[in-house]
């Protein structure tokens, strides 16, 4: 976004409307007055009945009016002119004044009054007009970049030549937190750290110097009043200034979805990597395997390599579904509904649990809000761990804990070395076993926005506990398609 400078506007088109009964006055007077400035249109009217008109129809920045005229005062005029145009500039110049006229001129609100005369007067008519016409026109670009700027809602902070912030907008106080009497007046390490500080001195230097840009882009942390760090992208620029520098104007954008797009980009490359280790290394087996066998089935058509194929094959397919699922595990859970632990946990037990071992559940329900299908998934995974892991009998436990609830079993334990990697892709103890039911267990529970930590159990088996309400917050890694 450009930052126009205030002092081009004496470059632009002032537009005057001059009013007066007399065609010859207003003719000298316009003559002289193109003469003395630059940029000046002057449109001229005999009549004040014809000053609305002209008004609705083109841009106007001063009206210069003679008092007394036929059917309304210049006075009479204003009033009107006020009651549409309440800013609008409007001098009276007239050479019948007195007194009186310029007092009620002055509580009327007037702009000027000027007395007609020679060409000194005209001159200081010139003077003022040209003043009153810039501010105006100055007014009116103001608050036409304010309503833009209030439409973008960008943060927009000015500091001044004392390095102290001079003005925010609403914008500016939500992202920060402080309110405006906090911000105004206090330097801008309030709100950045000091790396950011220098930073943008260093910027600014090179803004103002001759050589440098009019504006820069560069990224800076927000420090709010509630603790929390915002990334955003600074577009500064110095304020327009001829020979003593008068401070700089910044606009802020929140850079908070670009950073988690590029954090989110990372996990995704990172999670490509863990996929294309675990097709290129573990699938190599059971292909290679496959291979063998159907060399062995070509050379001797012996019937156990027909076996061996077959397990291979399943082997695989096996491998895929538990690697396509992953991938979805990988998804955070949007739709939850309130659901009981310990009925989920009882219909999982159904399919894998041994009649010498035993499941024993909570003697109060454990309600939460999750996904059923997944936490269903959860816990045959678990279910699924301790068949392939514990000698029968086994008791599994269900229980609450304080910050959630946890699963453990009486079995054999892990090692320290076995508990740091359990949830690793791939990772498995068990003769045939994938590798990636934990991972996805794992995988789940971060799905809800929940933890999950190993540890040895009362019993010394394995014990998951899982934080349902974790102090940090918790990313997933994005889906990757197979």
């Amino acid at each position: 976004m450009s930052i126009d400078d205030p002092n081009k506007a004496e470059t632009q088109p002032i537009e005057i409307l001059h009013v007066d009964d007399d065609p010859a006055f207003l003719d000298l007077t316009k003559s002289f007055i193109e003469q003395e400035l630059d940029g000046v249109t002057i449109t001229t009217v005999s009549r004040p009945d014809d000053v609305l008109a002209v008004l609705e129809d083109q841009s106007i920045h001063c009206v210069v009016s003679d008092y007394e005229m036929p059917k309304m005062t210049g006075l009479a005029l204003l009033d009107a002119v006020r009651t549409e145009h309440s800013d609008l500039p409007f001098i009276l110049y007239t050479g019948k004044g007195s007194e009186e006229i310029a007092a009620q001129a002055i509580n009327a609100g007037v702009t000027g009054y000027l007395q007609k005369g020679g060409p000194d007067q005209h001159r200081r008519l010139a003077n003022r007009v040209k003043h009153a016409a810039t501010q105006y026109r100055a007014q009116i670009e103001s608050e036409r970049y304010s309503t833009v700027l209030r439409a973008l809602d960008y943060p927009i902070y000015v500091v001044d030549d004392n390095a102290e912030f001079e003005y925010v907008n609403q914008a500016f106080v939500d992202l920060v937190g402080y309110n405006k009497e906090e911000i105004i007046g206090s330097a801008p390490g309030k709100v950045k750290t000091d790396e950011g500080v220098q930073q943008a001195n260093e910027i600014l230097a090179e803004i103002v110097s001759s050589t440098g840009p009019e504006m820069r882009q560069f990224r800076v942390n927000i420090q709010t009043k509630g603790g929390d760090v915002v990334p955003c992208y600074d577009h500064m620029a110095a304020l327009p200034f001829d020979e003593e520098f008068r401070g700089s104007v910044g606009i802020l954008r929140d850079a908070t979805r670009e950073q988690k797009q590029r954090e989110e980009l990372i996990r995704q490359n990172d999670r490509l990597d863990e996929f294309t280790s675990i097709v290129s290394h573990d699938l190599r087996t059971p292909l290679q395997n496959a291979k063998t066998a159907a060399e062995m089935l070509r050379a001797t058509n012996e019937e156990a390599h027909f076996d061996s194929l077959n397990q291979a094959h399943e082997r695989m397919e096996q491998m895929i579904d538990e690697l396509l699922t992953l991938a979805k595990e990988g998804e955070l859970v949007v739709e939850t509904e309130s659901v009981d632990v310990s009925e989920i946990a009882a219909a999982a037990w159904e399919s894998f649990n041994n009649l010498d071992d035993t499941l024993k559940l909570p003697d109060r329900a454990i309600h939460l809000n999750g996904d059923t299908s997944r936490l269903r998934r959860l816990f045959e995974n678990l279910f699924r761990n301790v068949d392939e892991h514990c000698e029968s009998p086994v008791t599994v436990t269900i229980g609450t804990s304080t910050d959630g609830f946890y699963i453990a079993d009486d079995g054999a334990g892990l090692t320290v070395e076995a508990q740091n990697d359990i949830f690793d892709p791939g990772y498995t103890t068990a003769t045939g076993g994938t590798g990636f039911g934990l991972t996805i267990v794992k995988r789940i529970v971060t799905a809800h926005g929940w933890e999950i930590e190993v540890s040895d159990s009362e019993h010394g088996g394995v014990r998951f506990d899982i934080d349902t309400d974790p102090e940090t917050e918790v990313t997933m890694p994005p889906r990757v398609s197979l």
